[in-house]
């Protein structure tokens, strides 16, 4: 949530016994996906160094389930008292309560926002066997074959299928979307020439694109991504097509400012230190430091843009 000047007036007001000493326990940080996937990786990569700064603890604790969704649920109805916090992906805070009526995910819109942590455009590729030798290639003859290029995802209502409608919008094309259970059985289709092409996240594509099985034709940043060099932005070819894939911290609505403040400079001295964007950038991701406030709005431009997209394209989960 926005930090209002009401909440951050409140915050200097004196504060419960329980929070003048925080962290006074083990922090539970709450990942909604399987050990083992990008979320889960970046909240390992963050668990000793918030645990070092803050003097205690922290606790990761997989709740993986409708795409994210059962950790966003156990997040909405936590305390508010910093002793419960997730490492939120935009499929769970932007999406996910797009699609799904809950009451519990509509309250993600008022989630505290502590801070971002990453950010990584996503990568169109074709397998290395494509005819498309570019972007500009592909979208023209997506453009004269109405109807016969497709295009896979990790699933209905994934990043990758908002930015495949999003240039199916903007690009006033005619594609077919073949949603799959993961980025991994869809990348091993597209690899084996399938489908057409894919929107996808660099960290799961760079060892493809390394390798030779798969060519990058576009990132869907709104600048040049460090480890995409040479790779133009969609956005120059289609206008308006832009998209980011991130990680945010969080916590259920109301948490106190001043707890809110204390969490926000550990996160940062984490993402800004050497540890967190080296280790990163291995991964093929990238570290990324927003501010509450700023998190936030990023939050609220993002819903905005993905809500025009799932109006447009008439997205529902199945």
């Amino acid at each position: 949530m926005r930090l209002s000047r009401r909440g951050l007036l409140a915050g200097l007001m004196p504060l419960p016994a329980w929070a003048q000493g925080y962290p006074a326990r083990p922090i539970r940080l709450l990942v909604g996906f399987a050990p083992g996937g990008a979320t889960d990786i970046a909240a390992r990569l963050l668990q000793p160094l918030l645990g070092e700064a803050l003097g205690q603890s922290i606790v990761i604790e997989n709740r993986s389930g409708g795409g994210g969704n059962v950790a966003t649920e156990l997040l909405m109805r936590a305390e508010p008292d910093g002793y419960t916090l997730m490492l939120a992906s935009p499929g769970q805070l932007v999406v996910n309560p797009l699609l799904d009526p809950r009451p519990a995910l509509e309250a993600a819109k008022d989630a505290t926002s502590i801070g971002q942590t990453t950010s990584s455009p996503l990568v169109l590729v074709v397998p290395a066997a494509s005819p498309f030798g570019d972007a500009a290639a592909l979208i023209a003859a997506a453009r004269g074959r109405p109807g016969q290029l497709n295009y896979a995802s990790a699933g209905v209502g994934s990043s990758m299928h908002i930015a495949g409608e999003m240039l199916k919008a903007h690009g006033r094309l005619d594609i077919t979307h073949i949603p799959y259970r993961g980025s991994g059985p869809a990348l091993t289709d597209l690899v084996a020439g399938k489908v057409d092409f894919m929107i996808d996240s660099v960290s799961t594509t760079v060892p493809q694109i390394r390798n030779g099985q798969l060519r990058a034709l576009a990132q869907t940043g709104d600048a040049p991504f460090a480890d995409l060099a040479g790779v133009p932005l969609l956005k120059d070819i289609v206008p308006g097509v832009v998209l980011t894939t991130w990680l945010g911290l969080v916590g259920p609505a109301r948490v106190p400012a001043p707890i809110v403040l204390r969490l926000s400079e550990a996160l940062r001295d984490a993402v800004r230190g050497p540890v967190f964007p080296t280790r990163l950038r291995e991964l093929g991701s990238q570290a990324y430091w927003a501010r509450p406030e700023e998190f936030a709005a990023h939050l609220t431009a993002e819903r905005e843009r993905a809500a025009d997209v799932i109006r447009r394209a008439a997205i529902r989960l199945e």
